[in-house]
């Protein structure tokens, strides 16, 4: 979408602590280990296309709280960051999905807007 506009890459992201996964030290071990991986994942193959990438991730139970935080932080080590998220789109959707996959990308918009941030929601067909 954006051809020759950006040259360096800032993947973040977020593992979601919660009942399902929260089985005691090792699962939460892992589920930071496959954050890490999947981050570097992003990393790599931008690397491998010649452009500079670094990632961050965080664990927590409030996606948006911690996502903001390493906004935050991308932010102070690089100020005119400009932040993109990816919004699913279902070709059927219901109340279902839409209750389950709507409101994460738009609090977070709100929340770095808030800051003074920019953020592009891209959709993603499902």
């Amino acid at each position: 979408m954006f051809p020759r506009v950006y040259h360096n890459f800032v993947f973040v992201q977020v593992g979601v602590l919660d009942a399902g996964n929260f089985k005691g030290a090792a699962e939460v071990e892992n589920l930071r280990e496959y954050s890490r991986v999947e981050a570097e994942r992003y990393v790599g193959y931008m690397s491998r296309r010649g452009f500079y990438s670094e990632a961050y991730h965080a664990l927590g139970t409030d996606i948006v709280e911690e996502a903001a935080t390493l906004c935050d932080r991308i932010a102070d080590k690089y100020p005119q960051a400009q932040f993109f998220a990816g919004q699913l789109v279902f070709k059927d959707e219901s109340l279902v999905t839409r209750w389950l996959h709507n409101h994460t990308v738009f609090e977070l918009q709100r929340r770095l807007y808030q800051n003074g941030r920019p953020m592009l929601i891209l959709p993603i067909m499902v």
